[in-house]
């Protein structure tokens, strides 16, 4: 019997850490969710981790701003009704009940634009309709294996795969599959046939090409597939989390594949994005209190690099309500911070901003104290949980400043939220080495990053001002 499983996914982990009563219960979204439609309707046979998926796909939507919509009706596929959804997820099996207006509308929508992600036995679907073996690339052929295997990862640019370094083991059902070819998909992920028995009788293909996970157009639509997700704890393992999280990201177009393109995307246009670092110009930054960027502050390979000594800089522009998404690599036993809410009358740029800190955590003292590790609100709080990547890697930073609330997101998980002005707030400043000084009182200022005298590297440096 054919064992398949498809699932799809939502991304991000954990709520946020504050003082008690620092966010309001119901703060509203700061940017559009991506809208998913998480179908698993069963045709064939049905994966005991279905009921499993739904529940991690409502908590990872919850967390990473997706609204995921779980069901196991059909009836939904329409044109009226797809139109309410940006990406459509399948974790299905079988020939699913879709009549000839259906399948167009499908079809017809992840080429107008929409993304299409299919998990595990997604490619277990649809035998009898030749354009979706298209639409997903290809079609499942046996799992040869169901046991630990090494996944070696061909892309480590793909924000679906860039955490997960040169590969990884994990232990899940591993398909075969077959009426796909490179020249059709961009391969992510492969099987690393030395954890593998490849003489296995239920190995079909003959060329030792065992993709795992990838990518294709379609149309002007994007489509990200993953055969990983039969085994309940692969849905409770991070790695998977931010492996389908991103594929949806991507597939809706929030995302490029290239990390480092300092571009905005169509999405992030509409969205009322900008680039405060395009990868060649450092035109939007000077230093504190200076007209122009010091000669510490280089462009790199398409990063802004803290080469040598220059202080911080700021922002040549000032912003009070904002999204800002950043991406950044710090040295061995590095430290640099991301700042907001900077004012110049100040003799430096931690007398008036909270900050947003960037560390070698496993390297540097301050990582030994939780409220000096990274992604902490500096000296104040704590992370929630350790979601910096190893140096040398790069990390993605969403800082939200909304009114009084604050909120940090490291790597897809928010770690740090918090409330500027409250009793908790003006407590925690005032036992602090920040109690003499303005700190976080500046509500329209400069955003600044910080010379710490280590090597740090910024790229993909956007935001986007919020009413």
């Amino acid at each position: 019997m054919r064992r398949l499983v498809l699932a799809i996914a939502c991304a991000c982990s954990l709520a946020g850490c504050a003082p008690k009563s620092a966010a309001p219960a119901a703060e509203p979204a700061v940017s559009p969710p991506v809208r998913v439609l998480y179908l698993t309707h069963t045709a064939a046979f049905r994966h005991a981790v279905l009921e499993d998926s739904h529940d991690a796909m409502r908590a990872w939507g919850a967390a990473a701003n997706l609204d995921v919509t779980v069901t196991e009706d059909c009836a939904v596929l329409t044109a009226e009704g797809l139109a309410a959804y940006d990406v459509v997820v399948f974790f299905t099996t079988g020939e699913l009940p879709l009549d000839e207006s259906q399948r167009a509308a499908l079809t017809d929508s992840v080429a107008a634009g929409k993304g299409f992600v299919g998990i595990h036995s997604a490619t277990d679907t649809f035998y009898e309709w030749p354009e979706y073996g298209r639409l997903i690339g290809g079609y499942f052929d046996d799992h040869p294996w169901h046991q630990e295997v090494t996944i070696a990862v061909e892309d480590r640019t793909h924000p679906a795969t860039r955490h997960l370094g040169e590969s990884f083991v994990i232990t899940d059902e591993i398909y075969q599959v077959k009426d796909w070819a490179r020249s059709d998909v961009h391969v992510l992920l492969t099987v690393d046939l030395s954890s593998v028995d490849a003489t296995n009788e239920r190995v079909h293909r003959d060329d030792g090409d065992f993709a795992v996970a990838w990518t294709r157009p379609y149309g002007r639509g994007r489509v990200f597939y993953t055969a990983l997700g039969h085994e309940p704890a692969v849905w409770q393992d991070d790695r998977f989390r931010t492996h389908v999280v991103e594929g949806i990201r991507w597939a809706a177009g929030l995302a490029e594949a290239d990390a480092s393109s300092n571009r905005l995307t169509d999405r992030e246009q509409a969205d009322g994005w900008r680039l405060l670092f395009d990868g060649a110009s450092a035109e939007s930054w000077r230093g504190f209190k200076q007209d122009r960027l010091p000669d510490g502050w280089t462009v790199e390979d398409g990063a802004l690099v803290r080469t040598g000594a220059g202080g911080d800089i700021v922002s040549r522009d000032q912003f009070e309500n904002f999204e800002l998404q950043i991406d950044w690599q710090i040295g061995p036993g590095g430290n640099s911070g991301i700042f907001f809410g900077v004012g110049e009358e100040a003799e430096a740029v931690w007398h008036t901003a909270p900050e947003m800190q960037i560390l070698d955590d496993a390297a540097h003292a301050d990582g030994r104290t939780p409220e000096t590790s990274a992604g902490s609100n500096y000296a104040l709080q704590a992370p929630t949980r350790t979601a910096a990547r190893p140096v040398g890697e790069w990390n993605a930073v969403r800082l939200v400043v909304r009114d009084s609330h604050v909120e940090h997101w490291l790597n897809g998980v928010r770690v740090v939220e918090y409330e500027l002005g409250t009793p908790e707030w003006q407590g925690l400043v005032a036992d602090s080495k920040f109690a003499p000084f303005p700190y976080g009182q500046v509500r329209r200022g400069h955003l600044a990053l910080q010379d710490h005298g280590d090597r740090v590297a910024f790229r993909n440096i956007k935001i986007r001002p919020l009413e």
